[in-house]
């Protein structure tokens, strides 16, 4: 396979079906956005995040409130919550002894602002629909107020966008006996 193909792949392996579909309606029916933002040259870097480290704060910040207040957030006693927040389940939490459950946390410094989910959360809410619960916290740092959001691919307009990355990584050959 080309090279230039190769890395097209590659910017687009964990893309969802669905989101790979959208992608490719949009473009045909030559969405200007899209158009900007799939079709110009994948070399072309996107600006890096700014504050990653503030953001991964602010959601620290948000899941830490959650898991004292479960049981007013969401009805969930804190003992029932499961922490799957290192699993990459597209979600956070789960509860015990009702498997299909799961809970997506999102943190805001302000009562007021935008939430960025992963193409695996939204996947995973679209799939179990009533059963993934998004809690919002807005205020997170001075005087966090929690909402629950059931099925939030029902009640949030939220709009797919796509970005292209160039990562750079180092691999070395080690030996520890």
């Amino acid at each position: 396979m080309r090279p230039n193909r190769q890395r097209v792949m590659g910017q687009l392996c964990d893309v969802s079906d669905a989101a790979l579909l959208e992608m490719i309606e949009r473009i045909f029916v030559q969405d200007p956005e899209a158009i900007e933002e799939v079709v110009t040259p994948l070399s072309k870097p996107t600006e890096r995040i700014h504050n990653v480290a503030e953001r991964l704060r602010t959601g620290r910040l948000a899941e830490v409130f959650f898991m004292a207040h479960s049981e007013k957030i969401a009805n969930v006693p804190a003992s029932m919550i499961l922490d799957h927040r290192d699993l990459a389940r597209g979600y956070d939490f789960g509860v015990r002894s009702r498997d299909g459950i799961a809970i997506e946390v999102k943190g805001m410094k302000q009562s007021k602002g935008g939430i960025l989910f992963t193409d695996r959360e939204w996947s995973e809410a679209k799939a179990r629909r009533a059963d993934y619960l998004l809690v919002v916290v807005g205020n997170v740092e001075t005087n966090p107020i929690a909402k629950l959001i059931p099925d939030p691919t029902a009640t949030i307009d939220a709009a797919c966008k796509y970005q292209t990355t160039i990562a750079a990584s180092w691999r070395a050959t080690v030996a520890v006996a």
